[in-house]
């Protein structure tokens, strides 16, 4: 009983700050501004926005309040559509600030069994799960759960992930049903996860890996038998996910073919390889064009866009053969990537309420350096940040802190802990590889999103890998500080012989 109140108070904190956060108790809801991505969610179940115009992007506020319309023939296939239909569902009107409240209590009911699990060999244990939890309470993270994005699904999904894998780090095989719950939680959190959207397809990648390495034994069963639980729930996963993620692809295929393909040829392809327009089949001009995305100005703003959008999947495919052909441009391009995890704040987007006082800055997009869409401001916002090599560290110590936890026997608890670190950046890789090969530069900094907090994420992780070592190196150089500094004690006098 200590140890299920211990996990439910720990749930209640976690919960009750997000809410603060969040603004959901006592304040103003900070949220997420639309962009135009929103009518993806919101159009599945017949939302309208409750503005003059009925639309909710490009307000300079974020739109709490919706009444009911026609749905959308063609709904993006996503497991935030689902959670956002759970709660947006029915007659009348709705408000976002209901969402906001769902994922505080996805949140509690993902922390309640991660903490209860994780406390199998010490309650002190309960300090694995701060490395996901802190940096999902950060507001540039957390007030995307207060919008029409699919990327809080994403957001949730990677939290509940890596709560899993943080129990599995802090328990063995004979702990079986806190290995059973953690292997349930890793199986959630990457299909909700790598189904937001296709972008985040690695979280659902990386679960399935973690299944299949995972042993569990609930009772006594002989050794064999904690090793067949894992692998067969990886084997569910995939057979279970195949037609879901054919779906998303196909939807992204349908509605987006276009936007992708320009986006890729012109601020990636063209970026990256300059002179590339002939072996793209592109005419030599559209290198002025170099650097320009689909949006805002349309495809009819570049040059060669005419050629390009003939056969786009064609010409987006020669990019990515050229950029095989040319690894040092798809590392300079990842690297990019890596480095636009630092503008996770996503200033463009508003956090405060729309109302009817509100004035938007103007009515279009606007050409900011986050948004990918002009060179100019995109490599002066680039050039604007400070430690742009910190990504690419995290990175590398991820992935190094990753092998002593694999290839050690007997290894403590918080060695074993370097596989959170591997897999939170491996998950953040995988996602700025699909996004900047996927869509280019463009609105680069929301694409990479996720795979900042992950980013974050290893970071506190390393945190827990290296305390231990550093605080008894410590503590033994100050042991030996000591004794150098305290006199010998003097010899005892000889005592007469009676």
């Amino acid at each position: 009983m200590k140890r299920v109140g211990i996990a439910t108070a720990t749930a209640a904190i976690a919960a009750l700050v997000l809410a603060l956060v969040l603004g959901l108790l006592g304040g103003t809801p900070t949220g997420a501004g639309d962009n135009g991505d929103g009518y993806r969610l919101f159009c599945g179940p017949g939302l309208t926005p409750a503005t003059p115009g009925h639309k909710a992007s490009w307000l300079g506020g974020v739109v709490l309040d919706f009444g009911r319309g026609t749905p959308c023939p063609d709904p993006q296939p996503s497991s935030a559509a689902v959670l956002f239909e759970s709660v947006a569902g029915g007659d009348g009107s709705f408000s976002l600030v209901k969402l906001g409240w769902l994922y505080v209590l996805l949140v509690f009911l993902v922390t309640l069994p991660a903490a209860w699990a994780v406390q199998a060999r010490g309650t002190r244990r309960l300090l694995f799960l701060l490395p996901p939890l802190l940096p999902l309470l950060e507001p540039s993270f957390a007030r995307l759960f207060i919008s029409t994005f699919a990327e809080p699904a994403g957001l949730f999904g990677a939290y509940t992930l890596l709560c899993g894998l943080a129990v599995i780090a802090a328990t063995k095989a004979e702990d079986g049903f806190a290995r059973l719950a953690a292997l349930g939680l890793v199986a959630v959190g990457g299909v909700v996860g790598g189904l937001a959207k296709i972008g985040f397809l690695p979280l659902f990648v990386l679960a399935v890996l973690v299944c299949a390495v995972t042993a569990a034994r609930p009772g006594r069963g002989r050794w064999w038998s904690g090793r067949i639980v894992g692998p067969v729930l990886a084997i569910l996963l995939v057979l279970e996910l195949i037609a879901p993620i054919r779906a998303n692809l196909a939807w992204q295929d349908r509605n987006y073919a276009d936007v992708n393909a320009v986006n890729v040829v012109y601020t990636l392809g063209l970026v990256e390889l300059p002179g590339s327009a002939a072996r793209l089949g592109l005419p030599a001009e559209a290198q002025q064009s170099a650097g320009h995305a689909y949006y805002p100005d349309g495809p009819e703003a570049l040059n060669g866009s005419d050629v390009l959008l003939e056969d786009p999947a064609t010409v987006k495919h020669k990019v990515w053969d050229l950029l095989l052909a040319n690894p040092g441009a798809l590392v300079a391009a990842i690297g990019t990537g890596l480095q636009a995890t630092l503008g996770r704040s996503l200033p463009y987007l508003p956090d405060e309420p729309w109302t009817a006082a509100t004035r938007p800055p103007d009515n279009s997009a606007p050409v900011s350096g986050d948004m990918g869409g002009d060179a100019t401001t995109f490599q002066a916002w680039l050039d604007s940040m400070g430690l742009w090599w910190w990504p690419v560290l995290l990175v590398l110590l991820g992935l190094a802190a990753t092998v002593p936890a694999l290839l050690r026997r007997h290894r403590a608890a918080t060695t074993r802990y370097g596989a959170v670190a591997g897999v939170a950046v491996t998950s953040a890789l995988g996602i700025v590889t699909m996004s900047v090969v996927g869509d280019g530069y463009f609105e680069i900094a929301k694409h990479v999103w996720l795979a900042a907090y992950l980013l974050d994420v290893a970071a506190l992780a390393l945190c827990v890998v290296a305390a231990p070592p550093l605080y008894r190196r410590a503590k033994a150089r100050w042991g030996r500080r000591r004794a150098a500094a305290t006199p010998p004690a003097p010899e005892p006098e000889p005592q007469p012989v009676t």
